[in-house]
Formats: C-alpha cells, structure tokens, sequence
C-alpha cells in the first residue's frame, strides 16, 4: 500500500509551526506517494509504523493516492492494532473526575519524562474537552513515552493506570505519584 502526503502533510514541513512529534514527521517524511509500507517497514517498527500511518490518515496528513483502495487485508491488521483510538465509544459522555484524573497523570509524565518536547502534548491535554479528544491525545501522548530515553520504562505502567482510572477504578495523581517512587 502506498500513501502521499495531503496538503495538510506538506504545509507541516514548509511551515514554521510544527504540530507532529518526531516520529510522526519522519515517517511523514518518507511517505512520498511512491514508497509502499514494507519499504517504509525497512525505516520502521512495524507495529509503530502503523501506529503512525494510521494516525497520520486519521488526522489528514496523508492520504491513499487518487483511485487506489485499502486492501481487507491492510484494514484488518490496522484493527488489530491495540490502541485507546479503536476502543469504543461510550454513549455516556466521560465524568468529568475521571477526565480530571487523567489529564492529571498526562501532563504530570509530560512534564517527568518529556520536557520540552512534550509541551505540544501538554497543551493537546489541556484543550482535551471530551472522551474521543481524550482518547486521541492519549495515544500521541503514548507514542512519545514510547520513543522518550527516559520515559520508555514507564510508559506501560502509566496506560495500565490510564485505563483502570477510565474504566472506573479511579487512581488519584498523588497516589499515582507514590506508587511510582
């Protein structure tokens, strides 16, 4: 399957403001309307490279070229993928305690782990308004645990948390905080 960039995925390069994390822009990089993903795959983790691609196509920065269609295939491993973005959706909005907890421990490991380059999540968090921004965010904010030096290790014990407090076993920060230390 090959991918190109959308005008949204070319204007993240030609502008000045960026809005993607490192590992998104690189794959963005070299998505180029020619390179299909086991090429890509070569560059790539594979389970991060559709993380990534996924996430691009979610946002609109890049897009299946002109009358070429998703193989079931693709569509089915894409499902597989575990991640917050393919949970259900709740009819229920998100009680605002759990959001608060959340966004909590977020920007609390934002500000532990990612220093400075974690200021465009925190602030993603910080808008967060309801449970699909939520759950987006999440998973950005999780890919770049997961690429942090010092935020790798503790990126699984965080969503672990992340989850139990969504699912109603609420964990407060300061417990939070403890429990790590």
């Amino acid at each position: 399957m090959v991918y190109e960039k959308s005008t949204l995925g070319f204007n993240e390069f030609t502008n000045n403001n960026r809005t993607l994390g490192v590992r998104e822009r690189q794959v963005l990089l070299l998505v180029n309307g020619v390179r299909n993903l086991d090429e890509l795959n070569k560059f790539f983790k594979k389970d991060l490279l559709l993380d990534t691609i996924k996430k691009l196509e979610t946002e609109g920065y890049i897009q299946l070229p002109q009358g070429q269609q998703r193989p079931p295939e693709f569509a089915s491993s894409l499902h597989n993928q575990l991640s917050l973005q393919d949970t259900p959706t709740k009819t229920e909005p998100i009680c605002p305690t759990k959001m608060a907890t959340v966004k909590a421990i977020l920007i609390e490991a934002a500000d532990d782990y990612l220093g400075i380059m974690g200021r465009g999540i925190k602030a993603k968090i910080e808008s967060c308004d309801n449970e699909n921004n939520l759950r987006q965010t999440i998973s950005s904010w999780h890919m770049a645990m997961r690429e942090s030096k010092l935020g790798r290790e503790s990126a699984s014990f965080l969503m672990e948390q992340i989850h139990k407090t969504l699912e109603g076993k609420i964990v407060s920060a300061e417990n939070l905080a403890q429990s790590q230390h």
